[in-house]
């Protein structure tokens, strides 16, 4: 799902999103919202976390940190390409580390770039979109992150 598809499109594809992600992933309510990932801070100790947590693993407060949506948009850290890949994905694709403004580094499929011109420092943004296929031959959506246009 890139970021110009309409409400109804956003409605198919929740459904779509693989069960294991979809606590973590805030899609657009409407066409001029991006999706997001749902991280924690922790308001003790001002710690972000993607995934999310019930307990802060820095300062081990009681409290649980909030939900936030983290920023949809990063800076490639690392990638490597994947040539061998297991059942449900096509080879080859591209996968790495994205450091977004919260100081986290997600890890993520790459997708909408040519492989020889991946860049580290490119900038990206993340979108939803077809991670694989289950065994039935049904797309799983999830989140990656592609180059910023520009």
């Amino acid at each position: 799902m890139t970021t110009d598809n309409n409400a109804l499109r956003v409605d198919t594809i929740g459904n779509l999103i693989d069960p294991k992600l979809k606590p973590f992933i805030k899609l657009p309510e409407s066409p001029s919202e991006k999706p997001h990932l749902i991280g924690s801070k922790c308001s003790s100790c001002g710690e972000y976390f993607f995934p999310k947590r019930a307990i802060c693993p820095n300062c081990l407060k009681d409290e649980k940190p909030e939900d936030i949506l983290l920023d949809n948009k990063g800076k490639l850290y690392t990638y490597c390409i994947v040539k061998a890949a297991p059942l449900g994905f096509d080879a080859p694709y591209a996968i790495g580390y994205v450091d977004i403004p919260e100081g986290l580094r997600i890890f993520s499929p790459l997708t909408e770039c040519d492989k020889g011109k991946i860049k580290i420092g490119m900038d990206l943004e993340l979108i939803v979109d077809k991670i694989r296929e289950d065994e039935a031959g049904q797309a799983v959506y999830g989140y990656k992150f592609k180059p910023v246009s520009l």
